[in-house]
């Protein structure tokens, strides 16, 4: 595990445990009697998280080995090490499992994720502030999986800005 990845997998995960509940409970809001629709608040979070991840680090179709460490140290950090590593080959695996899982989920860079949309209904109900709470998750996770190759592409550098825009609510066309 890198040094300077160390602080923010420390919060990673007690940041991911205090989403989990209310994006459960957003999902019952949303959803109402369509139970079938709701899932694990910790596999829609990590899946979009993981997607989004992949998506900034990898415009090329590429993942250098420091990313797909921070990756693996993520999963690590959520999952235990009992799950099994990810190599070069599996993003587009990755790809491929999250349509799979979510067949009408439509994840890009100009789409709000599912979690912090759920996160702004329950917010909406209850008064609190667990969706800027992902939106900083999103973003933080984000930056460090750019910066973990040491190698900042420019492309990564726009494909970031343009998701933060999407987070903060500017130019949003959510699925």
């Amino acid at each position: 595990m890198q040094q300077q990845n160390l602080l923010i997998l420390r919060s990673l995960k007690q940041n991911i445990e205090a989403l989990i509940a209310p994006i459960e409970a957003g999902e019952v809001e949303f959803y109402g009697e369509d139970s079938h629709k709701v899932q694990s608040g910790l596999d829609l979070l990590m899946g979009e998280l993981t997607m989004v991840v992949l998506l900034l680090s990898d415009p090329e179709g590429t993942i250098s080995a420091a990313e797909l460490e921070l990756l693996n140290d993520m999963r690590h950090v959520v999952f235990g090490y009992a799950i099994p590593e990810l190599n070069s080959n599996d993003p587009m695996e990755l790809r491929r499992q999250f349509l799979r899982i979510h067949p009408d989920r439509l994840l890009t860079l100009d789409n709000l994720p599912l979690s912090v949309r759920l996160l702004q209904v329950y917010d909406g109900s209850h008064g609190t502030e667990y969706a800027n709470k992902a939106r900083l998750l999103f973003v933080q996770f984000s930056e460090a999986m750019i910066k973990a190759d040491e190698n900042e592409h420019p492309i990564e550098v726009a494909l970031l800005g343009h998701f933060q825009q999407t987070l903060n609510g500017e130019d949003n066309h959510e699925s």
